[in-house]
């Protein structure tokens, strides 16, 4: 895989299109924020005592905000395909997060749960193990957007695909590394530019390999 040549398409493809790619992640993230508030513990601001110490979840706390960590987590994976949409058409449609989660919520729910178990037992054995399953999986949310698989047999076709190609990937998200440290100096304003350069450099990485692994 030419990984030189799929990051600098990447940084073309960013060029005048970073609020557009931004702002539905940012939206999300506002989403999570209101429902945690909402379900999630109430911080008294004018204690101190209570913003230095940890603070106990009640049952129906935790439950509301396990709900809506999955149901946000959920929708960012469906973000994805208004990436991919945006990378193979050049153009934005929100409207295809709305119609990806509506028609893969379930999927992408369960594909998490398997995938974490797994995950979860072969890092039992050993942490190398989970660490290279975790790199056999990472297609699986491009997968279920991108194809009418079962949950399951994403799971298995992103092994399929990742066959041969795991380690390339890890140097291709350690590529990022350089710029990830010049968020220290740069104060985090450097993420302004980062993530979508990241964002769409992995989903063209996706498209390259599907198109080699004839998905």
């Amino acid at each position: 895989m030419n990984r030189a040549e799929i990051k600098e398409a990447a940084k073309a493809k960013i060029k005048g299109n970073k609020w557009n790619i931004w702002w539905p992640y940012l939206l999300i993230a506002i989403i999570e924020s209101v429902l945690t508030g909402l379900v999630g513990p109430k911080i008294d601001f004018t204690n101190l005592d209570s913003l230095t110490t940890t603070t106990n979840l009640t049952v129906g706390q935790g439950v509301g905000v396990t709900v809506v960590a999955i149901f946000t987590g959920i929708l960012t994976a469906c973000y994805l395909k208004y990436i991919m949409n945006f990378v193979r058409t050049g153009k934005f449609d929100a409207n295809v997060i709305i119609k990806a989660f509506k028609e893969k919520w379930l999927k992408l729910l369960v594909a998490t749960i398997v995938e974490g178990i797994l995950i979860c037992l072969a890092s039992i054995l050993l942490v190398i193990p989970g660490i290279i399953l975790a790199f056999a999986y990472a297609m699986v949310d491009y997968i279920i957007l991108d194809t009418d698989l079962s949950a399951i047999d994403a799971l298995k076709k992103s092994r399929e695909m990742m066959r041969g190609y795991k380690w390339d990937f890890f140097v291709f998200g350690l590529s990022f590394l350089g710029w990830c440290l010049l968020l220290i100096p740069t104060f985090g304003l450097l993420i302004i530019w980062l993530f979508p350069y990241m964002t769409v450099a992995i989903v063209m990485y996706y498209e390259k390999l599907k198109a080699k692994k004839a998905l």
